[in-house]
């Protein structure tokens, strides 16, 4: 499995740099928070009269656009910042909660954990031989591609023999994922806005679903290919090991 590598810039009013975060963020010169709104609730009514398995709440209130900041990685060398997009006034902040809430028992779960602490608990009764090691997948959430996951997500739902039938009409469910990814802007602490073009921020309500559905099938295509490691599973971005050899672990790393 190959390591995923980060090629992002974040927005930056440095010029030199534009020219990168054209190639991730679109800079936006007008609130769109009405327009998402709007929008979303026209689908959420679509979806409301065509069944009466799934009620979406409809988006009422004010809002406003999400906002960047910055966590300290405390544990890495030189305390490098994790930018983090908070959509929590967000119009579509509760319709990403709903959604991940209908779609996380749809997720790919044969080598997804809960936490770290159940990879301990599921060696536990193995053999003590070999390698236990720990790989990180690097800067998942926003390389993750978009349009690629929705339609693994599609797939998924509607496709499947072995999940059960989905109640919300097909155009509906891709058009609300993407508003509440593509369409998620935000600024920054200049009052710069923007809204991504690709990848899924940490702090949006889908960023594990996601990252578990991309992971998942990444997973599934890799083992149907190669031989599968004594133990294998991932929590996120992390994935644990047990191998028998160092080269197991370098043919999952690349």
């Amino acid at each position: 499995m190959n390591n995923t590598s980060s090629n992002i810039t974040w927005p930056s009013t440095n010029q030199n740099e534009a020219q990168h975060d054209a190639m991730q963020f679109e800079r936006l010169t007008w609130n769109p928070t009405e327009d998402i709104k709007r929008d979303a609730n026209r689908v959420i009514s679509t979806i409301n009269a065509a069944t009466n398995a799934v009620h979406l709440p409809p988006i009422q209130g004010d809002f406003r656009l999400g906002y960047l900041y910055g966590n300290m990685k405390t544990h890495k060398e030189g305390n490098p910042l994790c930018p983090i997009i908070s959509q929590t006034p967000a119009p579509n902040y509760a319709l990403a909660k709903c959604l991940n809430q209908i779609l996380t028992p749809y997720v790919l779960s044969r080598y997804s954990l809960n936490s770290s602490m159940e990879f301990l608990e599921e060696i536990r009764d193995y053999p003590g031989t070999g390698i236990i090691a720990s790989l990180d997948v690097e800067s998942l959430f926003i390389n993750i591609p978009i349009d690629k996951t929705i339609n693994i997500i599609m797939d998924r739902v509607y496709r499947d023999p072995l999940t059960a039938p989905f109640n919300i009409p097909k155009a509906s469910l891709r058009t609300l994922l993407d508003i509440c990814t593509k369409r998620a802007p935000f600024s920054t602490h200049r009052g710069q806005m923007f809204r991504p073009k690709d990848g899924v921020a940490m702090g949006s309500p889908l960023g594990v679903l996601f990252a578990n559905f991309y992971m998942g099938a990444i997973e599934e295509r890799v083992f149907t290919q190669s031989q599968h490691p004594r133990k294998y599973a991932h929590y996120i971005d992390d994935v644990f090991v047990q191998v028998d050899t160092e080269d197991e672990v370098e043919a999952l790393r690349r």
